[in-house]
């Protein structure tokens, strides 16, 4: 193999990445959007942020990439609290937030 070829292995290898990586954040926003709407809290900024990415074996023993993701909510518009969206492949893992004050 020539040096264009692995160059272009290295260059379509990481936009697979970040195309699969929007995908997932695109689905970890969405739950983390439902999941506020349900506890009765503001979502805020729109989105999620990414914050860390590992290896793990799923539950069939298969190794995924396994994202974990912040957002930021508010109950009572004066204070910003932090949740969590983790997710393992392209399912949601778990979500969690922090415990807040209810406005």
């Amino acid at each position: 193999m020539n040096d264009s070829g692995l160059l272009l292995i290295i260059l379509g290898s990481l936009a697979w990445f970040w195309w699969d990586s929007r995908g997932v954040a695109e689905r970890a926003t969405i739950a983390a959007e439902s999941y506020c709407a349900n506890s009765g809290v503001a979502f805020l900024n729109d989105t999620v942020f990414w914050r860390k990415i590992r290896f793990k074996r799923n539950r069939q023993g298969r190794i995924q990439l396994q994202r974990y993701y912040f957002f930021e909510f508010a109950s009572d518009m004066q204070q910003r609290y932090r949740g969590e969206v983790i997710m393992m492949g392209k399912k949601v893992e778990s979500i969690s937030m922090d415990a807040f004050r209810v406005g």
